[in-house]
């Protein structure tokens, strides 16, 4: 079997989860793959995984997020694959899938929807509706917790998706890396690359663009993950999923609980 075979799924429940949540991010994985085996493009595998996380409410986005300073949850997230297709959403309120909202701006004439117009955009667009109640929060340890990714390759294609319900206690209106495109997230024709951790020091690094010009140069996923989180001080919370023609790989300076599956098709 060739490369043009070849299914990869890389799935994280963000910087700081729980690697004990692992089968949280497996399950989610799963989803994706199946779904790249019934020949689905590859940015709708990746945003099922992000969706499948959302609905775990043991990481920080969709049911699990964070609340702001104010008792709100606004909800960022984010898509693209490497055909130059990008949406994504910003404080984005009362809805259970941002990635899904994220996946119908990609479709549209827009690129990053924020918002009351994200809200009704969302809405107009028959998302599932979230109402406070059904929030769950992540527990008691809201410090690390960050966004949920994926990244996906299916032959010479790749994708990615991220969602995040941003830092506990935030000011309403506080937009990290997540809808910024080459922060959070990047995806090209070489491969494709989802990032969590603290969103405003990974947006000031164009983190997962930076990252990208490292595959395209050549270098091993393997040898990206460790390069890039020596970017950010130890103090700093950062991961990293990664996945290329070469190869693929993930890590972080925390816990991250994460998965990595390949198959051939």
């Amino acid at each position: 079997m060739t490369d043009k075979n070849k299914l990869v799924v890389l799935t994280h429940g963000g910087a700081g989860s729980d690697p004990a949540f692992a089968d949280g991010t497996a399950i989610a994985g799963q989803m994706s793959m199946m779904s790249l085996q019934t020949g689905e493009p590859t940015i709708d595998a990746a945003c099922l995984a992000v969706a499948t996380l959302e609905d775990d409410g043991r990481f920080n986005a969709g049911i699990g997020s964070h609340k702001r300073s104010d008792g709100t949850v606004q909800m960022d997230a984010s898509c693209m694959d490497s055909s130059g297709t990008f949406g994504a959403v910003a404080a984005l309120e009362g809805f259970k899938n941002a990635v899904q909202a994220a996946r119908i701006v990609s479709q549209s004439e827009y690129k990053i929807l924020a918002g009351r117009g994200a809200n009704q955009f969302a809405a107009d667009q028959g998302c599932q509706t979230l109402s406070p109640d059904q929030i769950v929060g992540t527990g008691t340890d809201f410090s690390t917790t960050d966004t949920v990714g994926c990244v996906v390759r299916a032959g010479d294609e790749f994708a990615c998706a991220l969602s995040t319900g941003g830092i506990d206690s935030a000011i309403p209106g506080r937009v990290g890396d997540v809808p910024l495109i080459g922060c959070g997230l990047y995806a090209g024709s070489e491969g494709a690359v989802a990032t969590t951790g603290d969103g405003e020091a990974i947006a000031m690094k164009v983190t997962a663009l930076r990252a990208y010009q490292l595959i395209e140069q050549g270098m091993d996923p393997k040898a990206i993950v460790p390069t890039v989180i020596g970017w950010f001080k130890e103090t700093t919370a950062f991961g990293i999923i990664v996945v290329s023609k070469i190869g693929f790989a993930g890590g972080s300076n925390r816990g991250m609980a994460w998965t990595a599956s390949e198959m051939l098709h």
